[in-house]
């Protein structure tokens, strides 16, 4: 119902002005050369210089350079992601980004000179911690914490100065999680509280006092939390809300006035943000089935599209004191290739013309499961022969949690999909038939996990907790039921066929750690020395690999016991990553990192001997053997992502009519 009224809307505002031709769709310019792969672009506050992120050898490099990326200058700062903010100060003097820790955390809040220099540490610890936005005073910087401690996990909004240190809560005395930041004069502050896994939309004054609730359903919040959801005087909050079941775009009055719905398209709508002159919000949206920015006045009035292209668009900023809009756009290619142990040789199972991710192979070794990437929210699950050949569509299949695995017998396979607003998870027959959605929750659910004998998902979930409890649901169908209490669990892992489930939970000291889950319940610690995650559990269930977390932010993996005594032995070299076990558990499945992508390889358990399998110019990701041990199946992929710049002048001067 919800998607007919929405439709006959559009059709009615689409009647009122049918003899007005669309604006143009304006001409996009790059400025990062062809085949480029740059993330996490920031223009600065006068729109002359900007930062961004490019791969390089284990991890990726900082940059800087002027507007057109002329005279640019790599900097002596590494991440292990690309997709935490780069915030410059109000004054452009400054930068505050996220850096990978130097004694085992996962990111650290620093801060650099605009011009270059090295990152001065603010915030460490073993925390998680990202800068979330600036003070107008440029001196106090608020950023979001991953905070543990025995009475469960949160995340905390917290402020810190630069000339003094420290930190504070945003919020005194607000215990739930939560995130914010500052007014562009400093008088408020807009946040979002995750009551129970279900967001809502906040404002207080400046030191956090007087917190008022702005919305009320539990389906808001901000998209992007280091892009500020302020109108350029202050006075309103654009945010995105899925209370009709997909997301819209939103605004709200600080003063608490009624909020006001900009769009209202059956595909998602997105990550708005204000233009300078506070008459516009861009926005991304799933139309069309592809992402492309739109624009809508903020006063209310029709969307009109500012790209109109299958590759997907992101990262959207406007340019300070223009009408011109700059994002990240690109789409690679990635298809499933095979490799025989035996010989090396290597065939293309999925054509060039699709996207593909990858893989989990049936346990007869027979059939292959993997995603297809259309993009814009309407990916697909698809099963295929391991030989090649014809594939068929399971589902639709999450874009932000492609998740999906075969039962420990192959007659079922779980996934998550998010065709009915959130990610839910959903069970298919093997052999071909209708799936079944087992969970419907407001706040979604994550890492289906088979139990021994196939009856039962494992899952993780913020329903009803801090951060993330595991719960299970029987596959015949029923009402999940809880495992965990203490609201600490962010991923679960299992191996196919065993009873022993891994997760990774937060500790005490706010560190990541990786433990063993019982059927009761009940937790218990494997490893807690540093950031760290399971990885994959040996054959017969004594010793399990960890992936951790090193000084600098490198990857490293250790074998350890299950028991959690002793250190384990380390396996790989920092940077180096696990992808699978043979059969047998006398070969390991590594990647090695080679530039900007990495080599495909493997480690005999036995002889200490190694052998590089791959060496194409491309990534090498979702490998794994076959049940028989004599192929690896693998996605080769080159990712591309440029950074582009609409001027939307033209546009905005024929785009102001509001719908009757």
């Amino acid at each position: 119902m919800k998607r007919l009224v929405a439709v006959c809307g559009l059709a009615l505002v689409a009647g009122c002005h049918s003899n007005q031709a669309a604006p143009a769709i304006p001409q996009a310019t790059f400025i990062s050369p062809k085949g480029a792969n740059h993330a996490g672009a920031r223009f600065s506050p006068d729109g002359k210089r900007l930062f961004w992120w490019a791969p390089a050898a284990g991890g990726w490099q900082l940059w800087t350079a002027k507007a057109d990326l002329s005279d640019s200058t790599a900097l002596p700062v590494n991440a292990i992601d690309p997709t935490f903010p780069l915030l410059w100060s109000p004054d452009g003097s400054q930068i505050a980004l996220a850096v990978s820790g130097a004694s085992g955390s996962l990111a650290n809040v620093a801060v650099m000179s605009s011009a270059g220099g090295t990152a001065r540490v603010l915030v460490g610890g073993s925390n998680l911690s990202i800068p979330v936005g600036w003070n107008p005073d440029g001196d106090r910087l608020a950023y979001g914490a991953f905070v543990a401690s025995q009475s469960g996990a949160t995340i905390q909004g917290l402020e810190t100065s630069l000339s003094h240190g420290g930190a504070r809560p945003l919020i005194p005395g607000e215990s739930r999680p939560y995130a914010g930041m500052w007014s562009p004069d400093g008088s408020h502050m807009a946040f979002v509280v995750f009551a129970q896994g279900r967001p809502s939309v906040w404002v207080a004054d400046s030191d956090g006092s007087k917190p008022r609730q702005l919305t009320s359903e539990g389906f808001e919040g901000f998209d992007r939390l280091a892009v500020t959801p302020f109108s350029p005087d202050g006075k309103q909050l654009a945010y995105s809300s899925t209370r009709t079941g997909t997301k819209d775009v939103w605004v709200v009055g600080i003063d608490g006035s009624p909020p006001r719905q900009l769009t209202r398209d059956i595909r998602n709508d997105y990550s708005p943000i204000w233009s300078p002159d506070g008459r516009w919000i861009a926005f991304l949206s799933d139309r069309g089935r592809q992402t492309d920015i739109w624009v809508v006045p903020s006063a209310g009035g029709i969307e009109q599209r500012v790209t109109n292209d299958p590759a997907p668009e992101d990262l959207i900023g406007w340019v300070a004191g223009t009408d011109r809009l700059a994002f990240l756009t690109g789409v690679g290619a990635s298809s499933i290739w095979s490799m025989s142990l035996a010989d090396g040789t290597a065939r293309q199972l999925t054509p060039d013309s699709i996207r593909t991710s990858c893989c989990d192979i049936s346990p007869d070794g027979t059939q292959l499961l993997f995603g297809i990437k259309h993009g814009a929210g309407s990916d697909q699950l698809a099963v295929m022969p391991v030989a090649g050949g014809a594939w068929r569509i399971v589902g639709e299949l999450s874009s932000a949690n492609p998740t999906y695995s075969w039962s420990p017998d192959g007659s079922q396979i779980a996934f998550v999909s998010d065709e009915g607003g959130t990610d839910e998870i959903w069970v298919a027959p093997g052999a071909g038939g209708t799936s079944r959605q087992l969970t419907n929750w407001a706040e979604g659910t994550s890492n289906p996990n088979w139990n021994a004998d196939g009856s039962m998902l494992y899952f993780v979930s913020p329903h009803d907790s801090r951060l993330g409890d595991v719960w299970r649901v029987p596959v015949a169908g029923g009402p999940p039921v809880r495992v965990t209490t203490e609201g600490a669990i962010s991923g679960i892992m299992h191996r196919r066929g065993r009873p022993e489930l891994f997760a990774t939970a937060a500790g005490a000291s706010g560190a990541f750690n990786t433990v063993r889950v019982a059927p009761d319940g009940s937790i218990s610690t494997v490893w807690s020395k540093g950031n760290s995650f399971p990885a994959i559990l040996w054959p017969h269930g004594d010793s399990l690999l960890i992936a951790e977390i090193g000084a600098g932010g490198a990857l490293g993996h250790r074998l350890i016991p299950v028991d959690g005594h002793g250190d384990g032995q380390l396996l790989l070299k920092p940077g180096e990553s696990a992808a699978d076990l043979s059969p047998d558990g006398k070969a390991l499945l590594y990647y090695v990192p080679a530039g900007a992508n990495n080599n495909l390889s493997l480690l005999d358990r036995t002889t200490g001997a190694t052998r590089v399998l791959s060496t194409t110019p491309d990534s090498k990701s979702g490998a794994g053997f076959t049940p028989d041990g004599k192929t690896v199946i693998f996605v080769r992929s080159h990712d591309v992502r440029r950074i582009a710049i609409a001027d939307l002048t033209k546009l905005l001067a024929t785009s102001t009519v509001k719908p009757h």
